[in-house]
């Protein structure tokens, strides 16, 4: 159990589709063009697409919400909403979206339910790789180490 849940707390995500990232908008293969975030200033702040784009996290959470978007016959953004509701620490999620499409698209995500698996499948496509910091490989290795 989270430590958020078991002290009675809850997380309140902020721009939970990653500034248009987990709604599938961007790809690999095409610079972000025309009237959206990053369109606009692809440079744009936690959300620019030379820094997203290097990480292979991101591809990995991308193709998994793709195929259970697919699999669901869903719109990724649902899935994504759907996925981040049920994390037992979420109390709610802040959406924003610049057309009412996008707003109606994201509201139904309460109607999208995810097996274990899909969850599952998820967190592990999003399960952040461990830095080697501050102590390389050896420190690495002290995260899995069991105190008696």
């Amino acid at each position: 159990m989270p430590a958020c849940e078991a002290n009675g707390l809850g997380v309140l995500p902020w721009s939970p589709l990653g500034g248009g990232w987990l709604a599938g908008k961007y790809s690999k293969d095409q610079r972000p063009s025309g009237a959206t975030r990053l369109g606009e200033d692809p440079h744009r702040g936690v959300e620019a697409y030379d820094l997203r784009s290097a990480q292979a996290r991101t591809w990995r959470v991308l193709e998994a919400l793709h195929d259970l978007a697919d699999v669901h016959s869903q719109s990724m953004s649902r899935i994504a909403l759907a996925w981040l509701n049920a994390q037992p620490a979420v109390s709610s999620v802040i959406l924003g979206a610049r057309t009412t499409s996008q707003l109606a698209d994201n509201l139904g995500s309460v109607d999208v339910a995810l097996t274990a698996d899909d969850i599952a499948t998820l967190n592990t496509a999003s399960d952040p790789e461990p830095s080697a910091w501050p102590y390389g490989a050896v420190g690495r290795e002290q995260r899995s180490r069991v105190l008696d």
